[in-house]
């Protein structure tokens, strides 16, 4: 089974950190979030990165570079300020990728 990480503010982090996950980076600012999330990328025992919607939404270049690999996958969620609104397609195109399987949302 492979490793997953979290990429987050801090606040989210430490609430991961407690609830047991060992992996988690806090970043500070889209560019910071975008270098960390590349990084990890390249790492071939990682099976998921979790990564906050309202970082997600900040970085769509990568999110696009992450959507051309099989593993690990990027997993958004919400941070502890509560949901975001997601751009869908990103979602839609991620599902479709990873899964072959097409989505409609209405």
């Amino acid at each position: 089974m492979g490793k997953i990480v979290l990429v987050a503010d801090k606040n989210t982090v430490a609430c991961f950190k407690l609830a047991g996950l060992g992996d988690a980076h806090s970043v500070g600012s889209a560019g910071e979030a975008e270098k960390r999330v590349l990084e990890l990328l390249e790492n071939p025992d990682l099976t998921a990165i979790l990564v906050t919607e309202r970082i997600v939404n900040q970085i769509p270049a990568v999110m696009e570079k992450a959507t051309e690999r099989k593993y690990p996958v990027i997993v958004p969620i919400p941070d502890v300020k509560g949901k975001t609104s997601l751009k869908t397609d990103l979602l839609i195109d991620l599902i479709r990728r990873k899964t072959g399987i097409e989505v409609k949302l209405r």
